[in-house]
This record gives C-alpha cells, structure tokens and sequence, in this order.
C-alpha cells in the first residue's frame, strides 16, 4: 500500500525549508561557493569602514527640541593646572647668587639684574644687541691678529705627505693639479694646524696652496737627482729605493720599487731632459690605455719594467725585495689618492 504525502506541519514537525543558493565567487575563471557564514564575512569585506567612535568624535550636542544639529563638537581633558613660577624677587636673588660663584664683575651683576627686571621683549632687545656687540669685539680681533703664515708644522706635514702622494701607487701624474690637489685634500681631512674654515678664505687658502706646489717641485727634483746618481753608480732599484723613502714613514715594496724603476727608465730614455715628468705622465696614460681599466694588466706592465730594470742595474748583486704590504700611513695616502679613478 502506498503511504500518502503528509503535510508536516500536521504531524507537529517544523517544515522543511529548501537551502537556500549560494552566491557564486568567481575568481580567475574558477567559481567558488561560499557557505552563508563565508558570505557573511565576505559582505563585511564590502562594506564601508565604520565610523570612528563616538568618544574620538565628541558628543552630539541636542537643540532645545532634543533634535540633533547634526555637527560634532570634539571633547577635549580639562587643562590642567599650571605650576606656579617662582616670583620675580627670588629668581633674581638666586640669579645674583649665580652670578657671585662665576665671578662677575660688580657691573655685569647689575646689568644681569636689569635684564631679569626686563620685559620679554626688552630681554630680546638686549640679547640681540649683546650679539651684535660680540661681532664688533671678533671684528676686531681679527683686524688686530698678524696675517695668516704656513706654519713650520704645517710645512713638514705637507713635505711628507706630498712624498706619499708622489710615490703612491695610485698616482695618475706627477705634475700638474692632480698631485697638489691630493695634498689639498689630505690637508682638509686631517686638518693639522689649519685655521677652521681657511679653505674658504681665498687669500690665506692661496698660501697653503703655494707652499704645497713648491714641496712637490722640491720633491720632484730631488727624486730627478737621485735616479740621475744612482745610473751613473749602478745603484739596484731597492738600494734606490731605499735611499728615497729615508727618515719617512713609506716602506719599499714591490710597487714603490716598480714605480720608481718606471721614473728611472723615463730618466734613461731622455737623459733628464726638461720634459722629464711630462714624459713619465704620458707613460703612465698610455699604460692606463693599454690596459682598458684593467688592474691586473696595469700589475703586470710594472712587473715587467721592475724586471728589466734589475736586469740593468746592481743585476751581480745579491738582493732581494721583500712583497710586504704598505703602511697604514701609506694605505691612506693612497686611498686619497685614488680617488679620481686613477691607476
């Protein structure tokens, strides 16, 4: 027998309700089908943000109707009171007292007195035309002060480190700006005894360039004198070498030793001529040409003329030099130094 449809809702059962659709999420082409608790999530998702608090905005203020005026008006803490400052008369008795420790002369303590009995904008008054005051008496100082002089310190300094600089590995020309502008540079950096902001007075500045100009002409000639001397005694590139760096802080490494040999074969090719330097600088740019900016090509065109010059002077004798590595003195000149690129 077959059992006929009933209705629920007679049988005190709560009627069946069909599920309802889930709303499709298409994403990239795939759909994928939320579950009602998901959807909730994702319309929350949708929704715009929620107004701030209403403790962050204030409270809505009400006309005489109780309707609101449509405008918040922010609620701020009660200012809290204030500390009571010390009176006038006790803050310059203390400041008197103050005054009695550091010394002031009677009349400085009476004009602190009249400042602090000031108003604010005669303290101002009197601390600007205190400022202008200072100025007058520096104005005066310096009018009175003798005119600047490389000092013999100063003098010194440049003489070792234009030595460095000449005898860097780095060194792209010994003439010219390039080796007095490392000098300049290394005496900005380390200062020494040079007045705070000379390199900006143009005047005293032009002296410190002067004597650093002339220390590298003295170099450049004694250097010339020595490589003529030991030709003609036969004296070996580290004997030379060594006689160059004497009573300064410069070691005779391999590289010294290359770039001197370097100085020594320019000497040769020219016998000395006034063109000397001028022709070691163009030396030095047709080995940077060579090379393309490659260190390890520029290595080994210095080996080879350290090498040739050992097979020419002191070649019967029995030497050696030793491959150590600069001082941290010479390390600094040379990273000075090989600030412009050079080789």
């Amino acid at each position: 027998m077959a059992s006929a449809n009933i209705d629920p809702s007679l049988l005190g059962e709560p009627p069946v309700t069909a599920p309802q659709p889930r709303r499709p999420l298409r994403r990239e082409g795939a759909v994928i089908i939320l579950t009602p608790e998901e959807q909730l999530l994702q319309d929350a998702m949708l929704m715009s943000s929620s107004p701030p608090p209403e403790s962050l905005l204030g409270k809505r203020t009400r006309n005489e109707d109780g309707d609101d005026e449509g405008e918040h008006v922010p609620t701020f803490p009660a200012p809290q009171p204030e500390t009571s400052s010390p009176s006038i008369s006790n803050l310059t008795a203390a400041a008197l007292r103050y005054a009695t420790t550091k010394k002031l002369r009677p009349e400085q303590r009476d004009e602190a007195e009249a400042f602090l009995l000031e108003s604010a904008a005669g303290r101002q008054a009197r601390l600007y035309i205190a400022i202008l005051s200072i100025e007058n008496k520096i104005d005066t100082f310096r009018s009175a002060a003798p005119p600047y002089q490389v000092s013999e310190e100063l003098k010194t300094n440049i003489n070792n480190y234009g030595l460095a600089v000449l005898l860097s590995v780095n060194i792209s020309a010994y003439k010219g700006n390039i080796p007095i502008n490392h000098v300049l540079d290394i005496l900005k950096r380390f200062r020494f005894d040079l007045p705070a902001g000379i390199e900006h007075d143009y005047a005293n500045w032009e002296k410190v360039t002067t004597a650093g100009s002339y220390s590298l002409t003295q170099i450049r000639s004694r250097l010339k004198k020595l490589i003529k001397e030991s030709i003609v005694s036969n004296a070996n590139i580290f004997a030379l070498a060594q006689l160059i760096v004497h009573s300064t802080p410069c070691r005779t490494t391999v590289q010294l030793c290359a770039r001197v040999a370097l100085m020594r074969a320019i000497h040769k090719e020219c016998n000395g001529s006034e063109k000397y330097w001028n022709r070691i600088d163009d030396r030095l740019a047709t080995i940077r040409k060579l090379a393309d900016g490659s260190t390890s090509k520029i290595t080994k065109a210095f080996n080879r003329i350290l090498q040739t010059d050992r097979e020419l002077y002191g070649a019967d004798e029995d030497y050696s030099i030793s491959d150590v590595v600069a001082d941290e003195w010479q390390q600094q000149v040379d990273a000075v130094v090989a600030g412009d690129g050079s080789s």
